[in-house]
């Protein structure tokens, strides 16, 4: 997150290290629409073979389905946040480019920026001011909009590092959804991390924290892993330090502490620039120890400082821009940002997924949709892959309640270049059941 996006885990371990950030941050620092009616029954072909009805909803003409979303586009970190719009509007061109849905077009109607501290008002304004159908993207570093969006029902669809995107049995937010799934477990055991320890014959682990609520979490998550599967990995937490503060620069002395206890593998609750801090550090003592790193599946950032992180790990909960073979999501999603010359970026692939799950949601809802059909249809998918772009989600359970399995992707650190590590030709996911202490993994 701290340079660019995501989602390891999109979701699970990277999104533990961006909580953290949002949390830091926030220390620092009406739900009426307009509506629109179609009368018209003319056909543009994609999903409007049949006859168009007529339907009276936000956002819904003759001739378009508008969606507007809010992104911090304008941040101290400088992420390019607002390259999920980029995301959004790719899909849409391709769905359009087919007919569109029902006879109309998809629009990307309005793009709101929250500037890091103005979510509230800046979902406020998409409500009453913007005449949208759904909400999305909404990728922001805080969410205080949350409850609104729940309130109006609307469909919202963005990328999950809040905890306001998780719902409780009480109040299940079922039209809140993430890019791969709403629920967060911060300090929940995360299985990969002993894996990644075990095939790299890691076996003393060092962790650093921030020392805030968020970040010691995290790290205790990364604890009670190696508790739950250390036996299996051969693999135990040797060193462990939440007392960190936020911007830290010298992380010598825990280094060298690391070093006097035999550290072979790192695992962190911090951001992007700690962890090269921490890469810097262990180059100077000489200690040969890889990184778990939960937020830098980023190119850019190897090129820049990939010789201090040579053998180290890297996890997504999509399926790799490296895979090979590209499964048919992956392969859209680079054609149409081509095609409409947008970055790829894990930020654009947020939006992708994001619209990809709207638009199935809308399909599923048929001619005469609504809103709330529409996020009925989605909370009926057991088996959700975008394409391929992503194991398989059950939207049944993703937004209070966390599944008996996680998946995710597997990369290596060599040259300076993430390469995938897979355990089944063509299958880019390792899933692991969870809470058993049994670390092989099934092929997805």
């Amino acid at each position: 997150m701290f340079r660019h996006l995501i989602p390891g885990g999109f979701m699970r371990s990277r999104i533990l290290v961006s909580a953290i950030f949002v949390s830091l941050l926030a220390a620092a620092c009406s739900n009426s629409t307009s509506e629109g009616t179609t009368t018209t029954s003319a056909s543009k072909g994609g999903d409007s073979s049949a006859t168009q009805v007529a339907v009276t909803a936000p956002g819904v003409t003759a001739d378009e389905i508008r969606v507007g979303g809010v992104a911090s586009t304008t941040n101290p970190l400088g992420g390019k946040y607002g390259e999920s719009f980029d995301g959004v509007k790719a899909y849409f061109a391709m769905v359009n480019s087919e007919g569109g849905i029902y006879g109309r077009d998809l629009t990307m109607a309005s793009e709101r920026d929250d500037q890091l501290s103005n979510n509230d008002a800046e979902v406020q304004g998409l409500l009453e001011q913007d005449n949208v159908f759904a909400a999305l993207p909404m990728t922001t570093l805080l969410f205080t909009g949350a409850d609104r969006l729940v309130e109006a029902g609307i469909p919202t669809f963005g990328w999950t590092i809040n905890p306001e995107w998780q719902g409780t049995t009480e109040v299940p937010k079922l039209n809140l959804f993430g890019q791969a799934g709403s629920y967060l477990c911060l300090g929940c055991e995360q299985p990969q991390v002993a894996y990644v320890a075990k095939i790299s014959d890691s076996h003393k682990i060092g962790v650093l924290a921030y020392n805030v609520p968020q970040s010691t979490e995290c790290a205790e998550g990364w604890e009670k892993t190696f508790d739950i599967y250390g036996e299996e990995a051969d693999a135990e937490v040797v060193f462990s330090d939440h007392s960190l503060s936020y911007g830290i620069t010298d992380l010598s002395v825990q280094v060298s502490k690391m070093k006097d206890a035999g550290v072979d593998m790192v695992v962190t609750c911090m951001d992007t620039n700690a962890v090269v801090t921490l890469g810097k550090e262990l180059k100077k003592q000489a200690v040969e120890a890889i990184q778990f790193l939960p937020d830098a599946y980023d190119q850019a950032f190897l090129d820049e400082f990939g010789d201090l992180f040579e053998g180290s790990y890297a996890w997504t909960s999509f399926a790799p821009f490296e895979s090979t073979p590209q499964p048919k999501g992956l392969k859209n999603y680079l054609k149409w940002m081509e095609a409409t010359n947008g970055r790829i970026s894990e930020n654009s692939l947020v939006g992708w997924l994001n619209a990809d799950l709207f638009v199935t949601g809308l399909r599923k809802a048929g001619p005469n949709f609504d809103q709330q059909k529409v996020v009925s249809s989605i909370n009926e998918l057991t088996d959700y892959t975008a394409d391929g772009l992503l194991s398989s989600i059950d939207w049944s359970n993703e937004h209070n309640k966390r599944g008996e399995t996680t998946c995710g992707a597997v990369l290596i650190v060599k040259d300076s270049e993430f390469v995938p590590v897979t355990i089944a030709k063509g299958k880019p996911f390792s899933c692991f059941a969870l809470n058993t202490g049994v670390l092989t993994p099934t092929a997805q």
